[in-house]
């Protein structure tokens, strides 16, 4: 081959690894609308991608104040290059994440608080979260899960760092049909030492919520060097979805394996018990509903689980 052209090919090659390298890969559309959505992906276009420039840098990403502006995010990748990242609040998103993105947040090494909680459960999104991995962080101070859907452990046996005075809110605090104790298992390097309230594990602050008169939902929480996941709850909601949320009038359900609905109960905010739909096909009528906040709560053969619905 004559060098006139190699060195085309060459050339090629060159800007080709550099217009790779400036970007980084967004796969799911719906985080990367929510990126745009608070001024982070400048270009403002959902186009699968977002500059190095625009991300390398930020220290925080807050999502808090979206307030159902966002779709359901199912693929955190990505985030890994948000490189300095030290504070991710995700509380206002609309979030649901099986075991394969459980080490999704796990490589943003510099991160010190993490919020994945429905602080303001009367109008917050549903978060639903299978387990998080974070055992590779060394920095982390604060890991909130407050009234999210969590279903099952927080690794943090990590031989590397104590995380003195961390503090883990897992309280739960609005109703959820019938009372139930979500219990979560937090994986550490010393099990004896954690259980015995010892160093370092004597300055963390666990947060709970306990059970009242008015039977909500409260967590309990374990030390273990081998949880013992049990997700079979999550499973079910990835397999069935309800949409849109907020609805005006007909609640579908996005049931791909169809699996038989038995029925669904609709229940206030309260816990108050207002319907019982029998027979279900592909859709529910909530035309009748004030404007508000209400729980359904869907059952198939011996599985169930509960999803938090806004009426417009």
């Amino acid at each position: 081959m004559k060098l006139v052209n190699i060195i085309p090919i060459i050339l090629i090659s060159i800007f080709t690894n550099i217009s790779v390298a400036q970007t980084t890969v967004i796969p799911d559309p719906n985080f990367e609308q929510a990126l745009i959505d608070i001024n982070v992906d400048f270009d403002g276009v959902v186009n699968g991608e977002v500059l190095n420039a625009d991300i390398e840098t930020l220290t925080e990403l807050d999502f808090s104040n979206l307030y159902y502006t966002s779709q359901t995010i199912t693929d955190f990748s990505g985030i890994e290059n948000f490189t300095a990242l030290e504070i991710l609040n995700l509380s206002s998103l609309s979030i649901l994440l099986n075991e394969e993105q459980s080490d999704v947040f796990n490589s943003n090494f510099n991160l010190r608080e993490f919020r994945a909680d429905e602080e303001f459960f009367d109008v917050s999104p549903f978060i639903s979260i299978a387990y998080l991995d974070f055992s590779n962080l060394n920095n982390l101070e604060y890991i909130s899960l407050a009234n999210s859907n969590f279903f099952g452990m927080i690794n943090l046996n990590n031989p590397n760092a104590n995380y003195e005075n961390l503090t883990i809110d897992l309280s739960h605090q609005y109703y959820e049909p019938p009372n139930n104790t979500h219990s979560v298992c937090i994986k550490v390097n010393d099990v004896n030492a954690a259980s015995t309230n010892q160093y370092p594990y004597n300055t963390w602050n666990v947060i709970i919520s306990e059970p009242d008169q008015n039977e909500y939902v409260f967590r309990d929480y374990e030390f273990s060097s081998s949880c013992n996941l049990s997700t079979s709850g999550f499973d079910f909601q990835t397999k069935i979805k309800v949409y849109p949320n907020p609805v005006n009038d007909k609640l579908w359900f996005n049931n791909p394996n169809q699996l038989k609905i038995i029925k669904v109960e609709l229940y206030t905010i309260s816990g108050q018990l207002l319907n019982t739909f029998s027979t279900v096909g592909d859709f529910i009528k909530l035309d009748a509903l004030e404007t508000g906040v209400y729980f359904i709560k869907i059952f198939s053969g011996n599985s169930a689980f509960t999803s938090k619905v806004l009426k417009k």
